[in-house]
């Protein structure tokens, strides 16, 4: 209890424009634990109990990454004209307010379209995530001083968990009750409510530390010319490695993502209140873990638990392979929620305190197009992959990868 409370509070001797500012982004990530627990947790799942083959379920993320792709460049370039608080509480509304559309998409299709709803779906939400998935870190860079980030990162990870345990077990119930598709639809109508509760929050948070000028159009004094790409120096040279190395690795994580839902749902045929509590188990872990991380960040780094959290990663791909009961699928969820526990806070850090101190919207433009790049082809290639032989021998596979690329990041990273 000590542990948790010390965890909890905040630091002293903050002055009140940080202390409004860390209580605001961890209401922030309690409404958004709502949409976790809920919508992002058995929204795959409705895919496949809606028919949707492991290719199906990867162009739920494919397609949306390749309008990202098509996006972040031109987004990034745009956003220097505003100011990062503003870019990400609108961007943040216009994607929210279509997770609505979740809830109302059984009314709106027959059954036979559910899949290519869901998809084109993905697509229009991508167009304001994508700025979003921008403007936020450069808002959260401006927000919290880097002494701060860990600690605020971690909390905010483990107060997400804390929230979307819960909120999972709430839904396995209700999808336990209830007739499909009702069940489904009263999940995704809680996350909507959370993710939408998330945009007054923003609004109250402001930045504290020095920005980059905006750029102004004026009549008489032409812009600054935007570079589409950022100038290379010796802080960028080491961010460009790390996110290259991130790149790898998330794409391996994203070849593995598509094959679970139709692994749980197809193959092993496990019912839907089993996926749920092993989603609420991996949930707690994230939490109890978060904790954890958020008073040894410093002591670990950044670097050193994304190397951890990969490996580890790697092992539960090898568990999920080797699944046939509920027994081996509850050790494959614990292996992956303490390895999702150490990553949420980990790579998030690593990420940004490698982020060069200028051109920040350009660098972070240029890190969300590998990201969806990674996206892109992981979700295409896992499925690929699984057609060769089988979903259990291409996570072995991918297992291996995920081993390479976390020791390259523990040794070289």
């Amino acid at each position: 209890m000590n542990n948790l409370r010390q965890t909890f509070s905040l630091p002293s001797g903050l002055s009140p424009l940080l202390h409004s500012n860390f209580i605001y982004l961890f209401w922030d990530i309690i409404w958004w634990g709502f949409y976790i627990g809920s919508t992002t947790a058995f929204l795959a799942i409705y895919a496949a109990r809606c028919g949707a083959t492991p290719g199906q379920i990867g162009l739920l993320a494919a397609i949306p990454a390749l309008t990202s792709l098509l996006l972040s460049l031109p987004a990034g370039r745009w956003l220097r004209r505003f100011p990062a608080g503003r870019a990400t509480v609108w961007s943040a509304f216009g994607s929210r307010i279509l997770f609505l559309f979740y809830v109302f998409l059984p009314w709106m299709l027959p059954p036979e379209l559910q899949v290519q709803g869901l998809i084109v779906l993905a697509v229009v939400i991508t167009l304001p995530t994508t700025i979003i998935n921008i403007s936020f870190s450069q808002f959260f860079v401006e927000a919290v001083p880097i002494e701060y980030r860990g600690m605020v990162v971690g909390t905010r990870i483990a107060l997400m968990s804390l929230v979307s345990f819960p909120v999972t077990l709430l839904c396995g119930v209700i999808l336990t009750r209830m007739p499909f598709p009702s069940g489904y639809q009263v999940v995704f109508l809680i996350g909507f409510l959370g993710a939408i509760l998330t945009v007054p929050v923003l609004r109250k948070v402001h930045p504290v530390a020095p920005t980059e000028p905006v750029t102004q159009p004026s009549t008489s004094i032409p812009a600054t010319r935007v570079r589409l790409i950022p100038q290379i120096d010796d802080s960028s040279r080491t961010y460009v490695k790390i996110i290259l190395l991130l790149f790898f690795f998330n794409m391996t994580n994203n070849m593995v993502a598509p094959l679970v839902p139709d692994l749980l749902v197809n193959t092993l045929q496990f019912p839907d209140a089993l996926i749920s509590l092993g989603t609420a188990i991996s949930t707690m872990l994230v939490f109890l873990v978060s904790l954890l991380m958020a008073r040894m960040s410093h002591r670990i780094g950044g670097r050193t638990g994304t190397g951890m959290g990969a490996v580890l990663l790697a092992v539960q791909a090898v568990l999920l392979a080797l699944v046939t009961g509920a027994s081996g699928y509850i050790l494959a969820v614990i292996v992956g929620g303490l390895a999702s526990g150490i990553l949420s806070s980990a790579q998030y850090t690593y990420h940004l305190d490698a982020l060069p101190p200028t051109e920040r919207p350009s660098w972070l433009s240029w890190s969300l197009l590998l990201g969806s790049i990674a996206v892109l082809l992981g979700s295409l290639a896992g499925p690929a992959l699984a057609r060769l032989g089988s979903i259990q021998e291409a996570l072995i596979v991918l297992a291996f990868f995920r081993v390479v690329i976390g020791v390259l990041i523990w040794v070289k990273g």
